[in-house]
């Protein structure tokens, strides 16, 4: 029992991080499939950025306004409803599919919808993770739940492969609508914590808009956030493009891999990412979260760079199928460890900082503002596959995140931002040991 309480930290934590492993689980098996299925109509790395592209739009549209949602309307209803409507869709693409009726525009159609319902479920999994936890838990609270990201990477490029031989995208398509209704089963049964919701006046319109300038006004009256998202925008322009188009297109396309040895070396980056978790909370102890974040994308755009050696045809064409294997999972397993040691204290930072009352808010619109780079970078990146050498895709993007993660570790408002963080905690501890003893001044 005190095992399980150790890894679940509490009981509504423990069936959120249930409920989310299994539906990301479903989550990965799907787009393994998409990815791959979009390959094998088409084999255009441009179709496949289109469509990340249309899974990028309402991110960066919507989740400012499904903030607001997240802060006025009631947090466990917005995150059961959308696991249900996902579910729903899924089987729903199944029986498309099962029909014969499963083209281009209905992948669009279902995957813009399936964005748009996680849009309006990550803004309040953001602001509830806080209030289920202490203060002092929210390093192992975030570890987890990027344990849980990582897990499903892991799980779902494999059984992805694997499930797409012996059942087809019909039974992909049965699994995923499953598990996203097991999920929001588990989700209907945690305590959600009580919400700080801004006040109310006889205007909904006009108190939808000012919370929405609210959040906006906050967050760039905050220089250390502001220079949180200038990073992150680049990074978001560089990233997401390179592991959602190029790297698939790599893999099936040039190094012409199996699905099941293209599967196993995308999950090696998940891999990483669980053996990070486990360092992460004896690391935040001992090194401040600004040389962890500096530190961590310095070191992935180091290596990304190496994948770029492998993409070059007298690489490459001289090797085996196991030691491309080899080749690109050793690096993306690195890459998984230190995107932990990068995301963690990040998340945290930010938890610390931004009151509950506009966490909805901030934390939409910071994802959407980190997400505006990212349909360009999709669908340039997508295009320019067709033109440009592939390993040059790999060169530029290492070296630009490296210096980015320099110059963005150099802003004196990171280091505030982190200060405050350091003063609330400091102050935070001070108080609940003047509560515990009263009769001390």
């Amino acid at each position: 029992m005190e095992l399980l309480r150790r890894l679940f930290i509490n009981r509504d934590f423990g069936l959120l991080f249930v409920g989310r492993l299994v539906s990301q689980v479903g989550d990965g098996v799907h787009y393994f499939a998409m990815a791959w299925l979009v390959l094998d109509l088409t084999g255009s790395g441009a179709a496949l950025g289109t469509l990340l592209l249309t899974a990028s739009i309402p991110g960066v549209v919507l989740a400012p306004f499904t903030g607001v949602l997240a802060d006025t309307l009631n947090r466990k209803t917005i995150v059961v409803s959308m696991d249900i409507v996902r579910g729903i869709l899924m089987l729903a693409l199944a029986g498309t599919y099962a029909a014969g009726q499963l083209t281009l525009p209905v992948l669009y159609a279902a995957t813009l919808l399936l964005s748009l319902c996680g849009v309006l479920f990550g803004p309040a999994i953001a602001a509830t993770i806080p209030g289920l936890v202490k203060r002092e838990e929210l390093v192992k609270a975030n570890a987890r739940d990027t344990f849980s990201h990582g897990a499903t990477g892991i799980l779902g490029p494999i059984a992805g492969a694997f499930l797409l031989g012996g059942f087809g995208y019909l039974g992909i398509f049965v699994i995923s609508g499953s598990t996203f209704l097991i999920s929001a089963v588990s989700e209907m049964f945690i305590r959600f914590p009580k919400q700080q919701k801004p006040d109310v006046s006889a205007d909904p319109k006009a108190d939808f808009v000012n919370n929405l300038k609210s959040g906006f006004r906050y967050l760039w009256q905050n220089p250390g956030l502001r220079v949180l998202m200038a990073g992150g925008i680049l990074l978001n322009f560089l990233f997401n493009p390179l592991f959602g188009v190029v790297f698939p297109f790599f893999g099936k396309e040039v190094l012409l891999m199996a699905p099941e040895h293209l599967g196993l070396s995308q999950s090696s980056f998940p891999v990483g990412m669980l053996i990070g978790t486990l360092l992460v909370a004896f690391l935040a102890q001992r090194v401040s979260k600004i040389k962890l974040l500096v530190g961590g994308i310095t070191i992935q755009g180091v290596l990304i760079a190496t994948l770029g050696l492998l993409a070059l045809p007298m690489v490459y064409s001289q090797l085996s199928a196991l030691s491309i294997l080899g080749a690109l999972a050793l690096p993306l397993f690195l890459m998984g460890v230190l995107n932990v040691q990068v995301n963690v204290p990040l998340q945290v930072m930010m938890q610390e900082t931004v009151p509950d009352l506009y966490r909805g808010r901030v934390f939409a619109l910071f994802g959407s503002i980190l997400q505006l780079a990212a349909p360009l970078g999709m669908g340039l990146f997508g295009v320019l596959l067709d033109i440009i050498p592939i390993y040059y895709f790999f060169w530029f993007s290492g070296a630009a995140a490296s210096v980015t993660a320099l110059l963005v570790g150099a802003s004196p408002a990171l280091h505030r931002l982190y200060e405050s963080t350091l003063q609330s905690s400091d102050d935070g501890g001070a108080a609940a040991e003047r509560a515990e003893t009263p009769g001390r001044a």
